[in-house]
C-alpha cells in the first residue's frame, strides 16, 4: 500500500473516531440531561401526590373527629350540629343519616329545593353510606356536580353512642385549590403544568400545553388518584441543541486542523516521497541524468544531495561500464576471429610438418603443436558458447534434471571409455535452472573424466531432492549412500555447520515443498587446483588467482542466474566432489528437455 494511501486512511480513521467520540459524548449529555429532568418531574409528581393525599386526610380525620363530639347523636340538634361544622370547615354541605339509611338533617351552601329532597330519602345504598354504617371511615373518588363543571369529594364516618353506631355523618368539599388541591397553584408555572385523573375523569387540568414535554405520574393512596406532572421540554432541547451546534463547531475546527495538517504533511513529505520514489523509477530505468530537489527541512535537503550522488555515482559507474563492456566486446570479436583464423593456418602446417618429416622428434613436436592449436580451438569454441548460454534473454524455466544427466553420461561413456561412470537418479526430479544447465552438468563431468589420472578412474553423478535444511548444509539426509560422495558431502556438510556458513542462497521456487534438487559429481582424481578453487570462490580471477578452463565458472554461472549455489571440497580419500544445488521447480510452470527446447506442461 502507497504512503500516500496509508497517510489518507490515518487522517479518514482520526476523524472518523473524533467524530464518533464527539456525537457520543453529546448523546450521553442528551440522556443525562433528559434523565436529570425526568427524574425531578418524578419527585415532583409524588410529592405533589403526597401533599394531596395528606390533604384528603387531613379532612377525613377532622370529620371523624367532628363525629366523636357528643352533640353528634343528639339528632334533635342536628341541624345546629351542622351549621357550625360547615361554618368551621371547608365542607360546603354536610347531612346525617340515621342507621336504617334515612337522612335526618342537610345543612350547607345549597338551595331548599336540594335539602326538601334529600331529607327523609333514603341512602342505605349508597357507598359512602354503607361504609360508615360498617364502622368505616369513608372517602370518595370524586363526582361530578350536576350541570357544572366542577368536582365534589365526599367524606363520611360513623357515629358512635354508648360503644354502638348510631347514625353517619357525611361531608362533602369541592374539589379546587382551596380545598385538596391547596398544593397545585405553585406548581402552575410558564414551563410546567399539572393534571389529576380520578376514576377516568379528569378533576383538575392546567392551562399550559406544551409541544415537547416530560411526564411523570404518581398515585394518591387516598382516593386513588392519578397526579401527572407535565414539564416543558423546548428549553433543554434548545440547550442540548446549542450543545450539538458547538460540539459541531469544534468538529468543524477539529477537521479543518486535520486537513490542514494532512495537506501540509503532504506537501512536506508524501510530494516529497513521491518525488523521490519518481526519481529512484527513472534511474531503476536506466536515466542517470535524473535529479531531484526537496525542500522542507535538513533531511529532505540532505536526502536530495545524497540522491543526486548516488545517480552522478551511477552514470559514472555506468558510463565506465558500458566503455569496458565495448571494449570487451571489440575485443573478444577481434580476438575470436584472428584466433580461429591462425589456429586454422597453425593446425594446417602443423598436419604438414608431420606428414612430409622423417624425423620422429619433429613429427612429434607437430603433433604437440597440432594438439595445443585443437585445445585453444576447443576453448574458443566453448567460450561462444557459454556466450550463448549465459545471454541476458535467457531466463530460468522447468528443466528435468535425470533426463539431461542421463544423455551426458552416456555421451561421456563413448568419449571416456577407461572411466567408470556411475549415476543415482531419484525419480522426477525438475529443477528451475537456465537452458543451458546440460552445457555446466557436460562440463564438470567432462572434466572431472578427462582429468582422472586414477589407476581405475571412477566417476559418480547422484541426483537427489532435499529440504531447505539439508540443502543449507545441516543434515543432508537424502544422500546418506556409502562410498566417496557421502563421506564427502556430509563431512562437508558438518564444517559449514559448525563455522555457521550459510551455503543456499534464498529464493525458493517451489513455495510449498521448500525442496530443492541437488547434483553431486564425485570423482577420484587428482583434486580441484587450489588456484581454480580460490577463483571460483572469490568470483574473480587475477594473474596468480585464475581457473584453468572454463568448465567451473560455467557452472557458477549458471547457479547464480538460477538462484541456486555451486560449491566443492575434497573427496575421501582423493578426488574432488561438485555439487550444484538448484531450486526444485514448482509443480506447472514452463519446461524444456536437455537440449535447451521449450517442452509443454507438466
Amino acid at each position: 500500500m502507497r504512503l500516500r494511501s496509508k497517510f489518507a486512511i490515518v487522517i479518514i480513521l482520526v476523524t472518523l473516531t473524533l467524530s464518533v467520540s464527539v456525537f457520543t459524548a453529546v448523546d450521553l449529555y442528551r440522556r443525562d440531561a433528559v434523565e436529570e429532568s425526568r427524574v425531578a418531574v418524578n419527585e415532583t409528581a409524588t410529592r405533589t401526590a403526597n401533599q394531596i393525599d395528606a390533604s384528603v386526610r387531613e379532612r377525613q380525620d377532622y370529620l371523624g373527629l367532628v363525629a366523636s363530639r357528643s352533640e353528634a347523636h343528639q339528632f334533635d340538634q342536628s341541624g345546629q350540629f351542622l351549621d357550625a361544622l360547615v361554618l368551621n370547615s371547608r365542607f360546603y354541605a354536610a347531612q346525617i343519616v340515621a342507621t336504617n339509611g334515612t337522612v335526618i338533617a342537610f345543612r350547607g351552601d345549597i338551595t331548599a329545593q336540594q335539602r326538601r329532597a334529600v331529607l327523609g330519602s333514603n341512602r342505605s345504598t349508597e357507598p359512602y353510606v354503607k361504609a360508615a354504617l360498617d364502622g368505616r371511615s369513608f372517602v370518595g373518588e370524586g363526582e361530578a356536580v350536576d350541570e357544572t363543571d366542577r368536582h365534589v369529594l365526599v367524606f363520611s364516618t360513623p357515629i358512635f353512642e354508648d360503644g354502638e353506631i348510631a347514625g353517619v355523618l357525611a361531608g362533602a368539599v369541592y374539589l379546587d385549590t382551596q380545598t385538596a388541591f391547596d398544593a397545585l397553584p405553585p406548581l402552575e408555572t410558564s414551563r410546567q403544568t399539572v393534571r389529576v385523573v380520578g376514576n377516568g375523569t379528569e378533576l383538575y387540568e392546567g392551562d399550559q400545553q406544551f409541544t415537547a414535554s416530560i411526564e411523570a405520574s404518581a398515585t394518591v393512596d387516598a382516593t386513588g388518584w392519578t397526579v401527572t406532572v407535565v414539564r416543558d421540554r423546548s428549553r433543554l432541547d434548545a440547550r442540548l441543541h446549542r450543545l450539538e451546534l458547538f460540539q459541531a463547531g469544534q468538529l468543524g475546527v477539529v477537521l479543518v486542523v486535520m486537513a490542514g495538517l494532512g495537506y501540509w504533511q503532504y506537501v512536506a513529505s508524501l510530494r516529497q516521497t513521491e518525488r523521490l520514489l519518481g526519481g529512484f523509477d527513472d534511474i531503476g530505468s536506466g536515466n542517470y541524468d535524473r535529479t531531484v530537489s526537496l525542500e522542507g527541512g535538513t533531511e529532505w535537503e540532505q536526502i536530495s544531495d545524497g540522491f543526486n550522488d548516488l545517480a552522478s555515482t551511477l552514470q559514472a559507474r555506468e558510463t565506465a561500464l558500458r566503455r569496458r563492456t565495448q571494449r570487451l566486446e571489440v575485443m573478444y570479436r577481434v580476438v575470436r576471429h584472428n584466433l580461429r583464423n591462425q589456429l586454422t593456418v597453425l593446425l594446417t602446417y602443423a598436419d604438414v610438418i608431420a606428414e612430409v618429416t622423417n624425423d620422429e622428434e619433429i613429427r612429434r613436436a607437430a603433433q604437440s603443436i597440432g594438439d595445443a592449436g585443437q585445445t585453444l580451438t576447443h576453448l574458443s569454441e566453448r567460450a561462444r558458447q557459454i556466450e550463448t548460454a549465459l545471454a541476458d534473454d535467457q531466463t530460468p524455466s522447468r528443466i528435468e534434471v535425470n533426463e539431461i544427466v542421463s544423455d551426458v553420461v552416456a555421451d561421456l561413456r563413448e568419449t571416456y571409455p577407461t572411466v567408470e561412470i556411475e549415476t543415482s537418479l531419484a525419480e522426477d526430479r525438475w529443477a528451475h535452472a537456465l537452458p543451458s544447465l546440460r552445457m555446466a552438468i557436460e562440463s564438470v563431468c567432462e572434466n572431472a573424466c578427462q582429468h582422472n589420472d586414477a589407476e581405475e578412474p571412477h566417476v559418480e553423478v547422484t541426483v537427489a531432492t532435499v529440504d531447505g535444511t539439508s540443502a543449507r548444509g545441516t543434515r543432508p539426509t537424502e544422500l546418506t549412500r556409502t562410498g566417496t560422495v557421502d563421506d564427502s558431502v556430509q563431512r562437508a556438510d558438518q564444517d559449514r555447520k559448525a563455522d555457521g556458513e550459510t551455503v543456499w542462497k534464498d529464493g525458493v521456487v517451489d513455495s510449498d515443498t521448500d525442496r530443492w534438487v541437488r547434483i553431486v559429481i564425485a570423482d577420484n582424481g587428482p583434486g580441484l587446483p587450489e588456484q581454480d578453487r580460490t577463483a571460483i570462490t572469490e568470483g574473480r580471477e587475477t594473474e596468480l588467482e585464475h581457473a584453468s578452463g572454463l568448465g567451473l565458472w560455467l557452472a557458477h554461472w549458471l547457479a547464480d542466474r538460477s538462484g541456486g549455489h555451486l560449491r566443492f571440497h575434497d573427496a575421501s580419500p582423493r578426488g574432488t566432489v561438485v555439487e550444484l544445488l538448484l531450486p526444485r521447480a514448482a509443480a506447472t510452470t514452463p519446461t524444456h528437455g536437455p537440449d535447451g527446447e521449450s517442452g509443454g506442461e507438466r
